[in-house]
């Protein structure tokens, strides 16, 4: 599978880090982030910003999975990701609020790449953590990925790999 050009990673990782910038801006490079990454995986397509016809919902990415790649075949053909390009951990009410967009679009998957976690405690499934636990109970998973493990990423069977085990970890235990 296709490397991944470090240089690239990095110039997204400090636009998104860049305080002059708008929060719009540094949100939009997670997403060219993320976009980038998912994009190299063989079999994947994405698309971004995706708005429904009432303006009451905005999916920050949207990806089709063909299941080319073989860590790719155990997860749906399509799912969501969600991006939180936050200072802070991302809360239970912003966790359900995206459970809630996957429900309404009838998607089991969705990945919430959120640059420093989530809230709460994942032994006692406390805050954002027990958000994500419930969500099972629909029959949806989310799966957690931090900028720290993006910018640990050489190839694109890297990513797929961690989303795959992430995957499996949130099935067996509800937590990722």
């Amino acid at each position: 599978m296709p490397k991944y050009s470090i240089t690239k990673i990095e110039e997204y990782v400090s636009l998104g880090m860049d305080k002059s910038l708008t929060t719009k801006a540094r949100g939009d490079a997670l997403e060219s982030l993320v976009c980038y990454l998912f994009g190299e995986i063989p079999g994947l397509m994405t698309q971004s910003n995706g708005v429904d016809v009432f303006k009451g919902s905005e999916i920050d990415v949207s990806v089709a999975n063909t299941q080319e790649a073989r860590w790719m075949q155990v997860l749906p053909v399509c799912f969501l990701v969600e991006c939180k390009n936050w200072d802070a951990p991302v809360g239970a009410k912003e966790v359900g609020a995206f459970v809630t967009k996957l429900k309404e679009k009838g998607v089991q998957l969705g990945v919430l790449v959120a640059a420093n976690g989530v809230t709460g405690n994942a032994d006692n499934l406390t805050a954002a953590h027990f958000k994500i636990a419930m969500a099972q109970q629909d029959g949806r998973r989310i799966l957690v990925i931090t900028l720290s493990q993006l910018r640990e990423l050489r190839t694109s069977e890297d990513f797929a790999e961690l989303l795959c085990r992430s995957f499996l970890k949130v099935v067996a235990s509800g937590r990722f």
